[in-house]
Order: C-alpha cells, then structure tokens, then sequence
C-alpha cells in the first residue's frame, strides 16, 4: 500500500463519523514514546491495557453478572458504534428482565428458605442471584454461533427461555405473597370452614338414636306390662319388677339430665332415660338458639383465621402459628358463659408459650404458604377473575412480555452477520494481515 493511501485511510478514520468509537478509544490509549530506541518503528509502544484483560473488582463483576455490558454479547473481532448499541439494548431487556424477575421471585425463595431462620434472607438473596447469572449466562452464551456452534447456541437459548418462563410463573405468586398475605390466609381458612360440618349444627346424634332406642325398649316393656294384671298375687311381683325397670334411677348429687345421661346411662331405664332426654331437648333448645346467633354473630365479625382459631384450634394450628386475638382477648370474655356448657368449641385462651403468644399469624409451614398462593393466583386466572388479580397480574404480563422479548433480541442478534464477524478467526487474521501490511509499508517509505 502506498504512502499516499495510507494517509489517505488514516484521513477517513479521522474524519468520517462512523469512526468515533475508534477515534475516542485512541484519544484514551497510553503510549510510551522511547526516542532514544534505535528502530524509529519502535519507539512508540501501546501501553493500555484492553478493557476486557483488566482486573475487576467483585463489586464490578457483580453489577456485569446483574446488568450485562452490551460487549459481553459479542466477540473481540469486528464491532461498530451501530452495532455496539444494538447490542447494548439487547442486554439491556435481558438484565431488566432477570432484575425484574428476582425482585418478584424474592418472596417465594424467601419463604422457601425460612427453615434456615436467620440465614434465610441471604440465602433467598443468594439463590436469586444465582438464578440470575445462570440466565444471563446462558442468553450470554446463546450469542456465540461460529459454523457448527448453531445447535449448541439454540440449546443455551432455550435453557435461558426456561429459566425466564420459571421465574414468571412465580412472579405473580411472588408479588401476591407480599402484597395479599393477609387474604391468603384468610381464604385458607374460609376454605377450610366451608368444608367442616358447621360448628352450631346440632351434634347429638347419640342422644337421638339412644332417645328411639329407649322408646322402643320403654313401649316394649309398657306392652308386657299391661298384660299383667297386678289384682293377682301371682303376676303383682312381675308387674313391680318390670314398673322398676322401667323407671329406674340413681341418686345424685347433680340433677342436670345431660350429667345423667352421659355419666350414668347404664343406670337408667329405658323410660327414665326417654325422659331425661325429652326434658334435655326441651331445656336447652332455646340455649342452642342462643349459641347458634352467638356464633353467627362472631362468624360475620372476625375474620376466617381468627374464627378457625376460636372454633377449631386444631385445624388452625395445622395451618398456622401466633396468635390472631393479640390484645384483643377480652372483647369475647362475654362469650365463654354462652359457650360454656355447649359442645361447641370455644377457646380464646393461648395456651402456647408466651413467646407464640405474642407473634403475629404466620404460616406453621412455609411450603403450604407458597402452594397456597400458586393456587389462588392461577385460580383467579384460570376462574377470568381479572378484577381481583390486581399487581400480581400486571406483574406477571411484565415478566412474560420481558421474557418474550429478550429471548427473541436475542435470537435475532446472535444470528446478525455482524455477530459472526465478531467472533470470526478469518476477520482477525485479516485485520492482523492488514495492519501488518501498513507496518511493512511506513518501514519501506
């Protein structure tokens, strides 16, 4: 190459526009000028260092590994200014879309980790991140196509479109365990009510079989005895022994029929119990009244878990820790006496230690917590309830659409010529031909 052109390609390289990056890089590189060096041709050296041969510090190489720079995308061969910035907006949608899908997929790795007590908050973080660096790798990754490489680019593409599709579909169950954690209780427990026999339901099913049995044996016996006539001597035994059977009973120091019929049945006879049991239906009939407004009352004023609480201990304690009436307990003390000889479960009183006592309601489970809200997000989708999907909804579209469109910048960057060329061996050594050829010419002129 002559001089003249020489001059004339270093002209253009000066002047045209598509050249600043080049001309910018070139104003910043360090140089050492040795004028005392014997060969002319050495005595200017390059002394920068390229940017991708530095020493990171941890905190850069996190932030990369967080928001990838758009070089990372490509190889070291051929690049331009409109190249550069294509690149640089693909890697921008893919670092929003792994940023966007942490931040929503925190909670679930949260509540996911929280059998590690105090360390579950760095370990949720840690997971995240990891989950991050594995997707942007891949997307990474998927970017290398050299002839023979296309398989492998579209398996690493693939891998990064399933991570983001795994991290979308937590997402919204992500966002609803922060921003609905209340009402996923809650419609835990209303699930649960609905499904138990209701609690003001009559549920002395004993006393009506044992009220027909002892009728039958009572007429029986009633049947028998009006064949005897008692005028006679010889039946008047036999009448007296079926009349005691009949209406036998017992002493006590409690005349209250349900302490009769639940302590001394076997004691009893069939008439006596009949009896007892009419005059039980008939006393407390207007106390299950009063139980049943008492509890519909309760029902319609606390909310499903505190009313699972009161009700029904032991299934609330299968869901749930802490204690929902905390500084409250006092306001239902004028319910123990309307509850108090009824079959029906009423417990206000925390009888945990006082360290449960204190805590707020929270899941005995955390797994149950993340199945929970995976099933009322995607029920409410599946239902159309689009009403009640509200941010977790709209955080889901985000990540889908994040997802969608990374994958696809992705996918058309990688097979742009220019990407080829950027990780081409051919184009290298044609560059290092060419600027040989221009060291040969300046030693030569």
């Amino acid at each position: 190459m002559a001089l003249s052109e020489k001059k004339k390609f270093l002209n253009w390289i000066k002047t045209h526009p598509s050249c600043e990056h080049i001309r910018k890089q070139a104003g910043n590189t360090e140089v050492i000028y040795d004028v005392e060096h014997s060969d002319p041709n050495q005595r200017i050296k390059i002394f920068d260092i390229p940017i991708s041969q530095k020493k990171k510090s941890i905190f850069t190489k996190i932030k990369d590994n967080i928001w990838v720079p758009g070089y990372k995308l490509r190889g070291n061969s051929y690049s331009d200014t409109n190249f550069d910035q294509q690149l640089n907006q693909t890697s921008s949608i893919m670092s929003i879309s792994g940023v966007f899908d942490m931040i929503c997929t925190a909670p679930v790795l949260y509540y996911f980790t929280q059998a590690a007590g105090l360390l579950a908050l760095p370990l949720s973080l840690g997971y995240g991140y990891m989950l991050l660096i594995m997707s942007n790798k891949a997307g990474e990754f998927s970017m290398n196509r050299p002839k023979g490489n296309n398989t492998t680019a579209n398996f690493l593409l693939l891998i990064f479109f399933l991570l983001s599709m795994v991290k979308t579909l937590m997402s919204g169950v992500g966002i609803d365990l922060v921003s609905r954690a209340g009402e996923i209780k809650n419609s835990t427990a209303e699930e649960l009510l609905i499904k138990q026999i209701p609690t003001n339901e009559d549920t002395n099913v004993l006393y009506t079989n044992l009220l027909a049995n002892s009728k039958n044996e009572c007429d029986r016996l009633i049947k028998e005895q009006s064949k005897l006539d008692p005028t006679k001597r010889a039946q008047r035994k036999l009448y007296n022994q079926l009349q005691e059977n009949m209406y036998k009973s017992i002493k006590s120091p409690k005349s209250d029929p349900r302490y009769l019929l639940d302590n001394n049945l076997s004691d009893l006879g069939p008439c006596t119990r009949v009896d007892l049991i009419e005059k039980f239906n008939g006393n407390s009939s207007f106390n299950r009244n009063k139980i049943a407004s008492a509890q519909n009352n309760l029902r319609e004023s606390l909310s499903p878990v505190s009313f699972l609480y009161v009700f029904q201990r032991n299934q609330f304690n299968n869901l749930f820790t802490g204690n929902p009436l905390k500084g409250s307990e006092s306001n239902f003390e004028s319910y123990k006496k309307v509850f108090k000889d009824s079959a029906t479960e009423f417990n206000i009183d925390c009888l945990n230690t006082k360290i449960r006592c204190d805590e707020n309601v929270a899941w005995s489970n955390p797994a149950m917590a993340i199945n929970e809200a995976a099933k009322q997000f995607y029920g409410r989708i599946f239902n159309k309830e689009w009403e009640n999907l509200g941010l977790s909804y709209v955080g889901f579209l985000i990540s889908i659409l994040l997802s969608a469109t990374a994958t696809i910048l992705l996918y058309t960057s990688s097979i742009d010529i220019k990407n080829r060329a950027s990780r081409s061996s051919l184009v290298e050594d044609w560059r290092d031909d060419y600027f040989l050829e221009l060291d040969e010419e300046e030693q030569t002129n």
